[in-house]
Formats: C-alpha cells, structure tokens, sequence
C-alpha cells in the first residue's frame, strides 16, 4: 500500500488564558492509502483534534504531518481548503447540513465551489443520492429526513467531488444502533471500491469495520 498520511511527533496545544491545554501530545502514526482505519478513545481523548489535523482542517501547534508525501504543517489556509475540496469528503455527527435546503441542494453545494456547472452538480448529486439509497427523497428537507436519511445525505454530500478520503467524525453518533449499522456498511462498501476511509468513535462495536485501530487516550496514541 502507498502512504497517504504521516504524522511525526504532533503536538496540539491551546492556551485558555493562562492555561496550557495539551491536547495532542507527541502523536506519531501512519495511514496508507485503501485502509479503513478507525481511531478509538473516550470522550476528550484528542480524537476529533487528531482528525482534524490528519485531514487538513487544522495544522499542529508543533510536529510534522504529510499528506501524499506532502509537508501540510504550515501551508495556509486556501492551501489547506484547496487540499480538502479535492481530497476529503467528510461526514460529521451533526450532518452539518443546511436545513432551508432540499437533499440534492445539500449535496450540489460543495461543487459550486470547484468549478461545476449547475447542471454537472446536479447529475452527480442525483447519481450519489441513488448509491445511498435516497431517490425518493431527493427534493426533502432535512426537518423532513430521519437521523439515518440525513446521515446519508451527508455522506452523499462528502463523495460529491470524488474525493480519495473520507472522513467522518462519529458517524453513527446520533442514529440508532440498527441505523448505525447501515451507515457502516455503507462507509464499508466505499472502502471496497478504493477508497480511504477514517473514522472517529468512543464505540468499540465500530470498529470490527476496520483494518486498523489508532487507539487514543490523554492526547497519546497507546
């Protein structure tokens, strides 16, 4: 497998007032392309802060990480986004999705910003509702979607730019478990079809799915 992501001695620390805050404390770990990896630990572990950084959406107060080979640590910000608009579909627990929006105007946003005609986004949009299973509901509202349906939509929504990683931080955080289960199999049969997939989760269930677990605990890999 090629190397997708590497991360040397990371360190991730916030100053609140007068108090240092370690978050990511020395992280050092690798990713290689076509895994599914899942990063596992408790609440306030660093986890999510650990996926932020791995997927360019923060960069390490200190440490190294490499993206396709790539020094990221220091690269602004447009840099950062140009990398994560190609790149990194991502689904988060709260779905993030604009609730004055129907589903296929949910998943069309991301390609207003990379060059897509109307139409183009669209046809693609239409295309990754069907793979999820959401022909039908297509022209609903979020208000409209169960917690599982929106889930969907947002991971339509993350594949939209064909993007090589996909990224999603508690997934099943807020379905239940037997939605959950097909929100995992779904991210499971994205794997399959080449893609990398990362996962965050508290859920020790989750991660039958993966090929490797990145357990977290402290800010410290264990």
């Amino acid at each position: 497998m090629n190397q997708l992501l590497k991360l040397e001695d990371v360190w991730k620390i916030y100053h609140l007032g007068k108090v240092k805050v370690e978050v990511l404390c020395g992280v050092s770990l690798e990713v290689n392309k076509g895994e599914f990896t899942a990063v596992l630990g408790p609440s306030g572990s660093g986890k999510s802060t650990l996926l932020n950084v791995m997927s360019c959406l923060d960069i390490p107060t200190s440490g190294k990480v490499s993206f396709e080979g790539e020094d990221v640590s220091n690269m602004s910000e447009d840099e950062l986004a140009s990398i994560r608009g190609k790149k990194i579909g991502f689904v988060f627990q709260q779905f993030n999705l604009l609730s004055h929006l129907t589903a296929l105007q949910n998943v069309i946003l991301p390609t207003l910003f990379q060059g897509f005609t109307e139409k183009e986004g669209e046809k693609k949009a239409t295309e990754f509702l069907n793979s999820v299973g959401l022909e039908s509901r297509i022209n609903h509202r979020p208000g409209e979607l169960s917690g599982g349906e929106r889930q969907r939509v947002a991971i339509a929504r993350s594949l939209i730019n064909n993007p090589d990683v996909i990224v999603a931080d508690e997934p099943t955080g807020n379905v239940d478990s037997k939605t959950g289960i097909k929100i995992m199999e779904v991210l499971k049969d994205l794997n399959k079809q080449g893609k990398t997939v990362i996962i965050v989760t508290h859920d020790k269930d989750l991660v039958s799915y993966a090929h490797r677990v990145i357990n977290i605990k402290d800010g410290k890999v264990q």
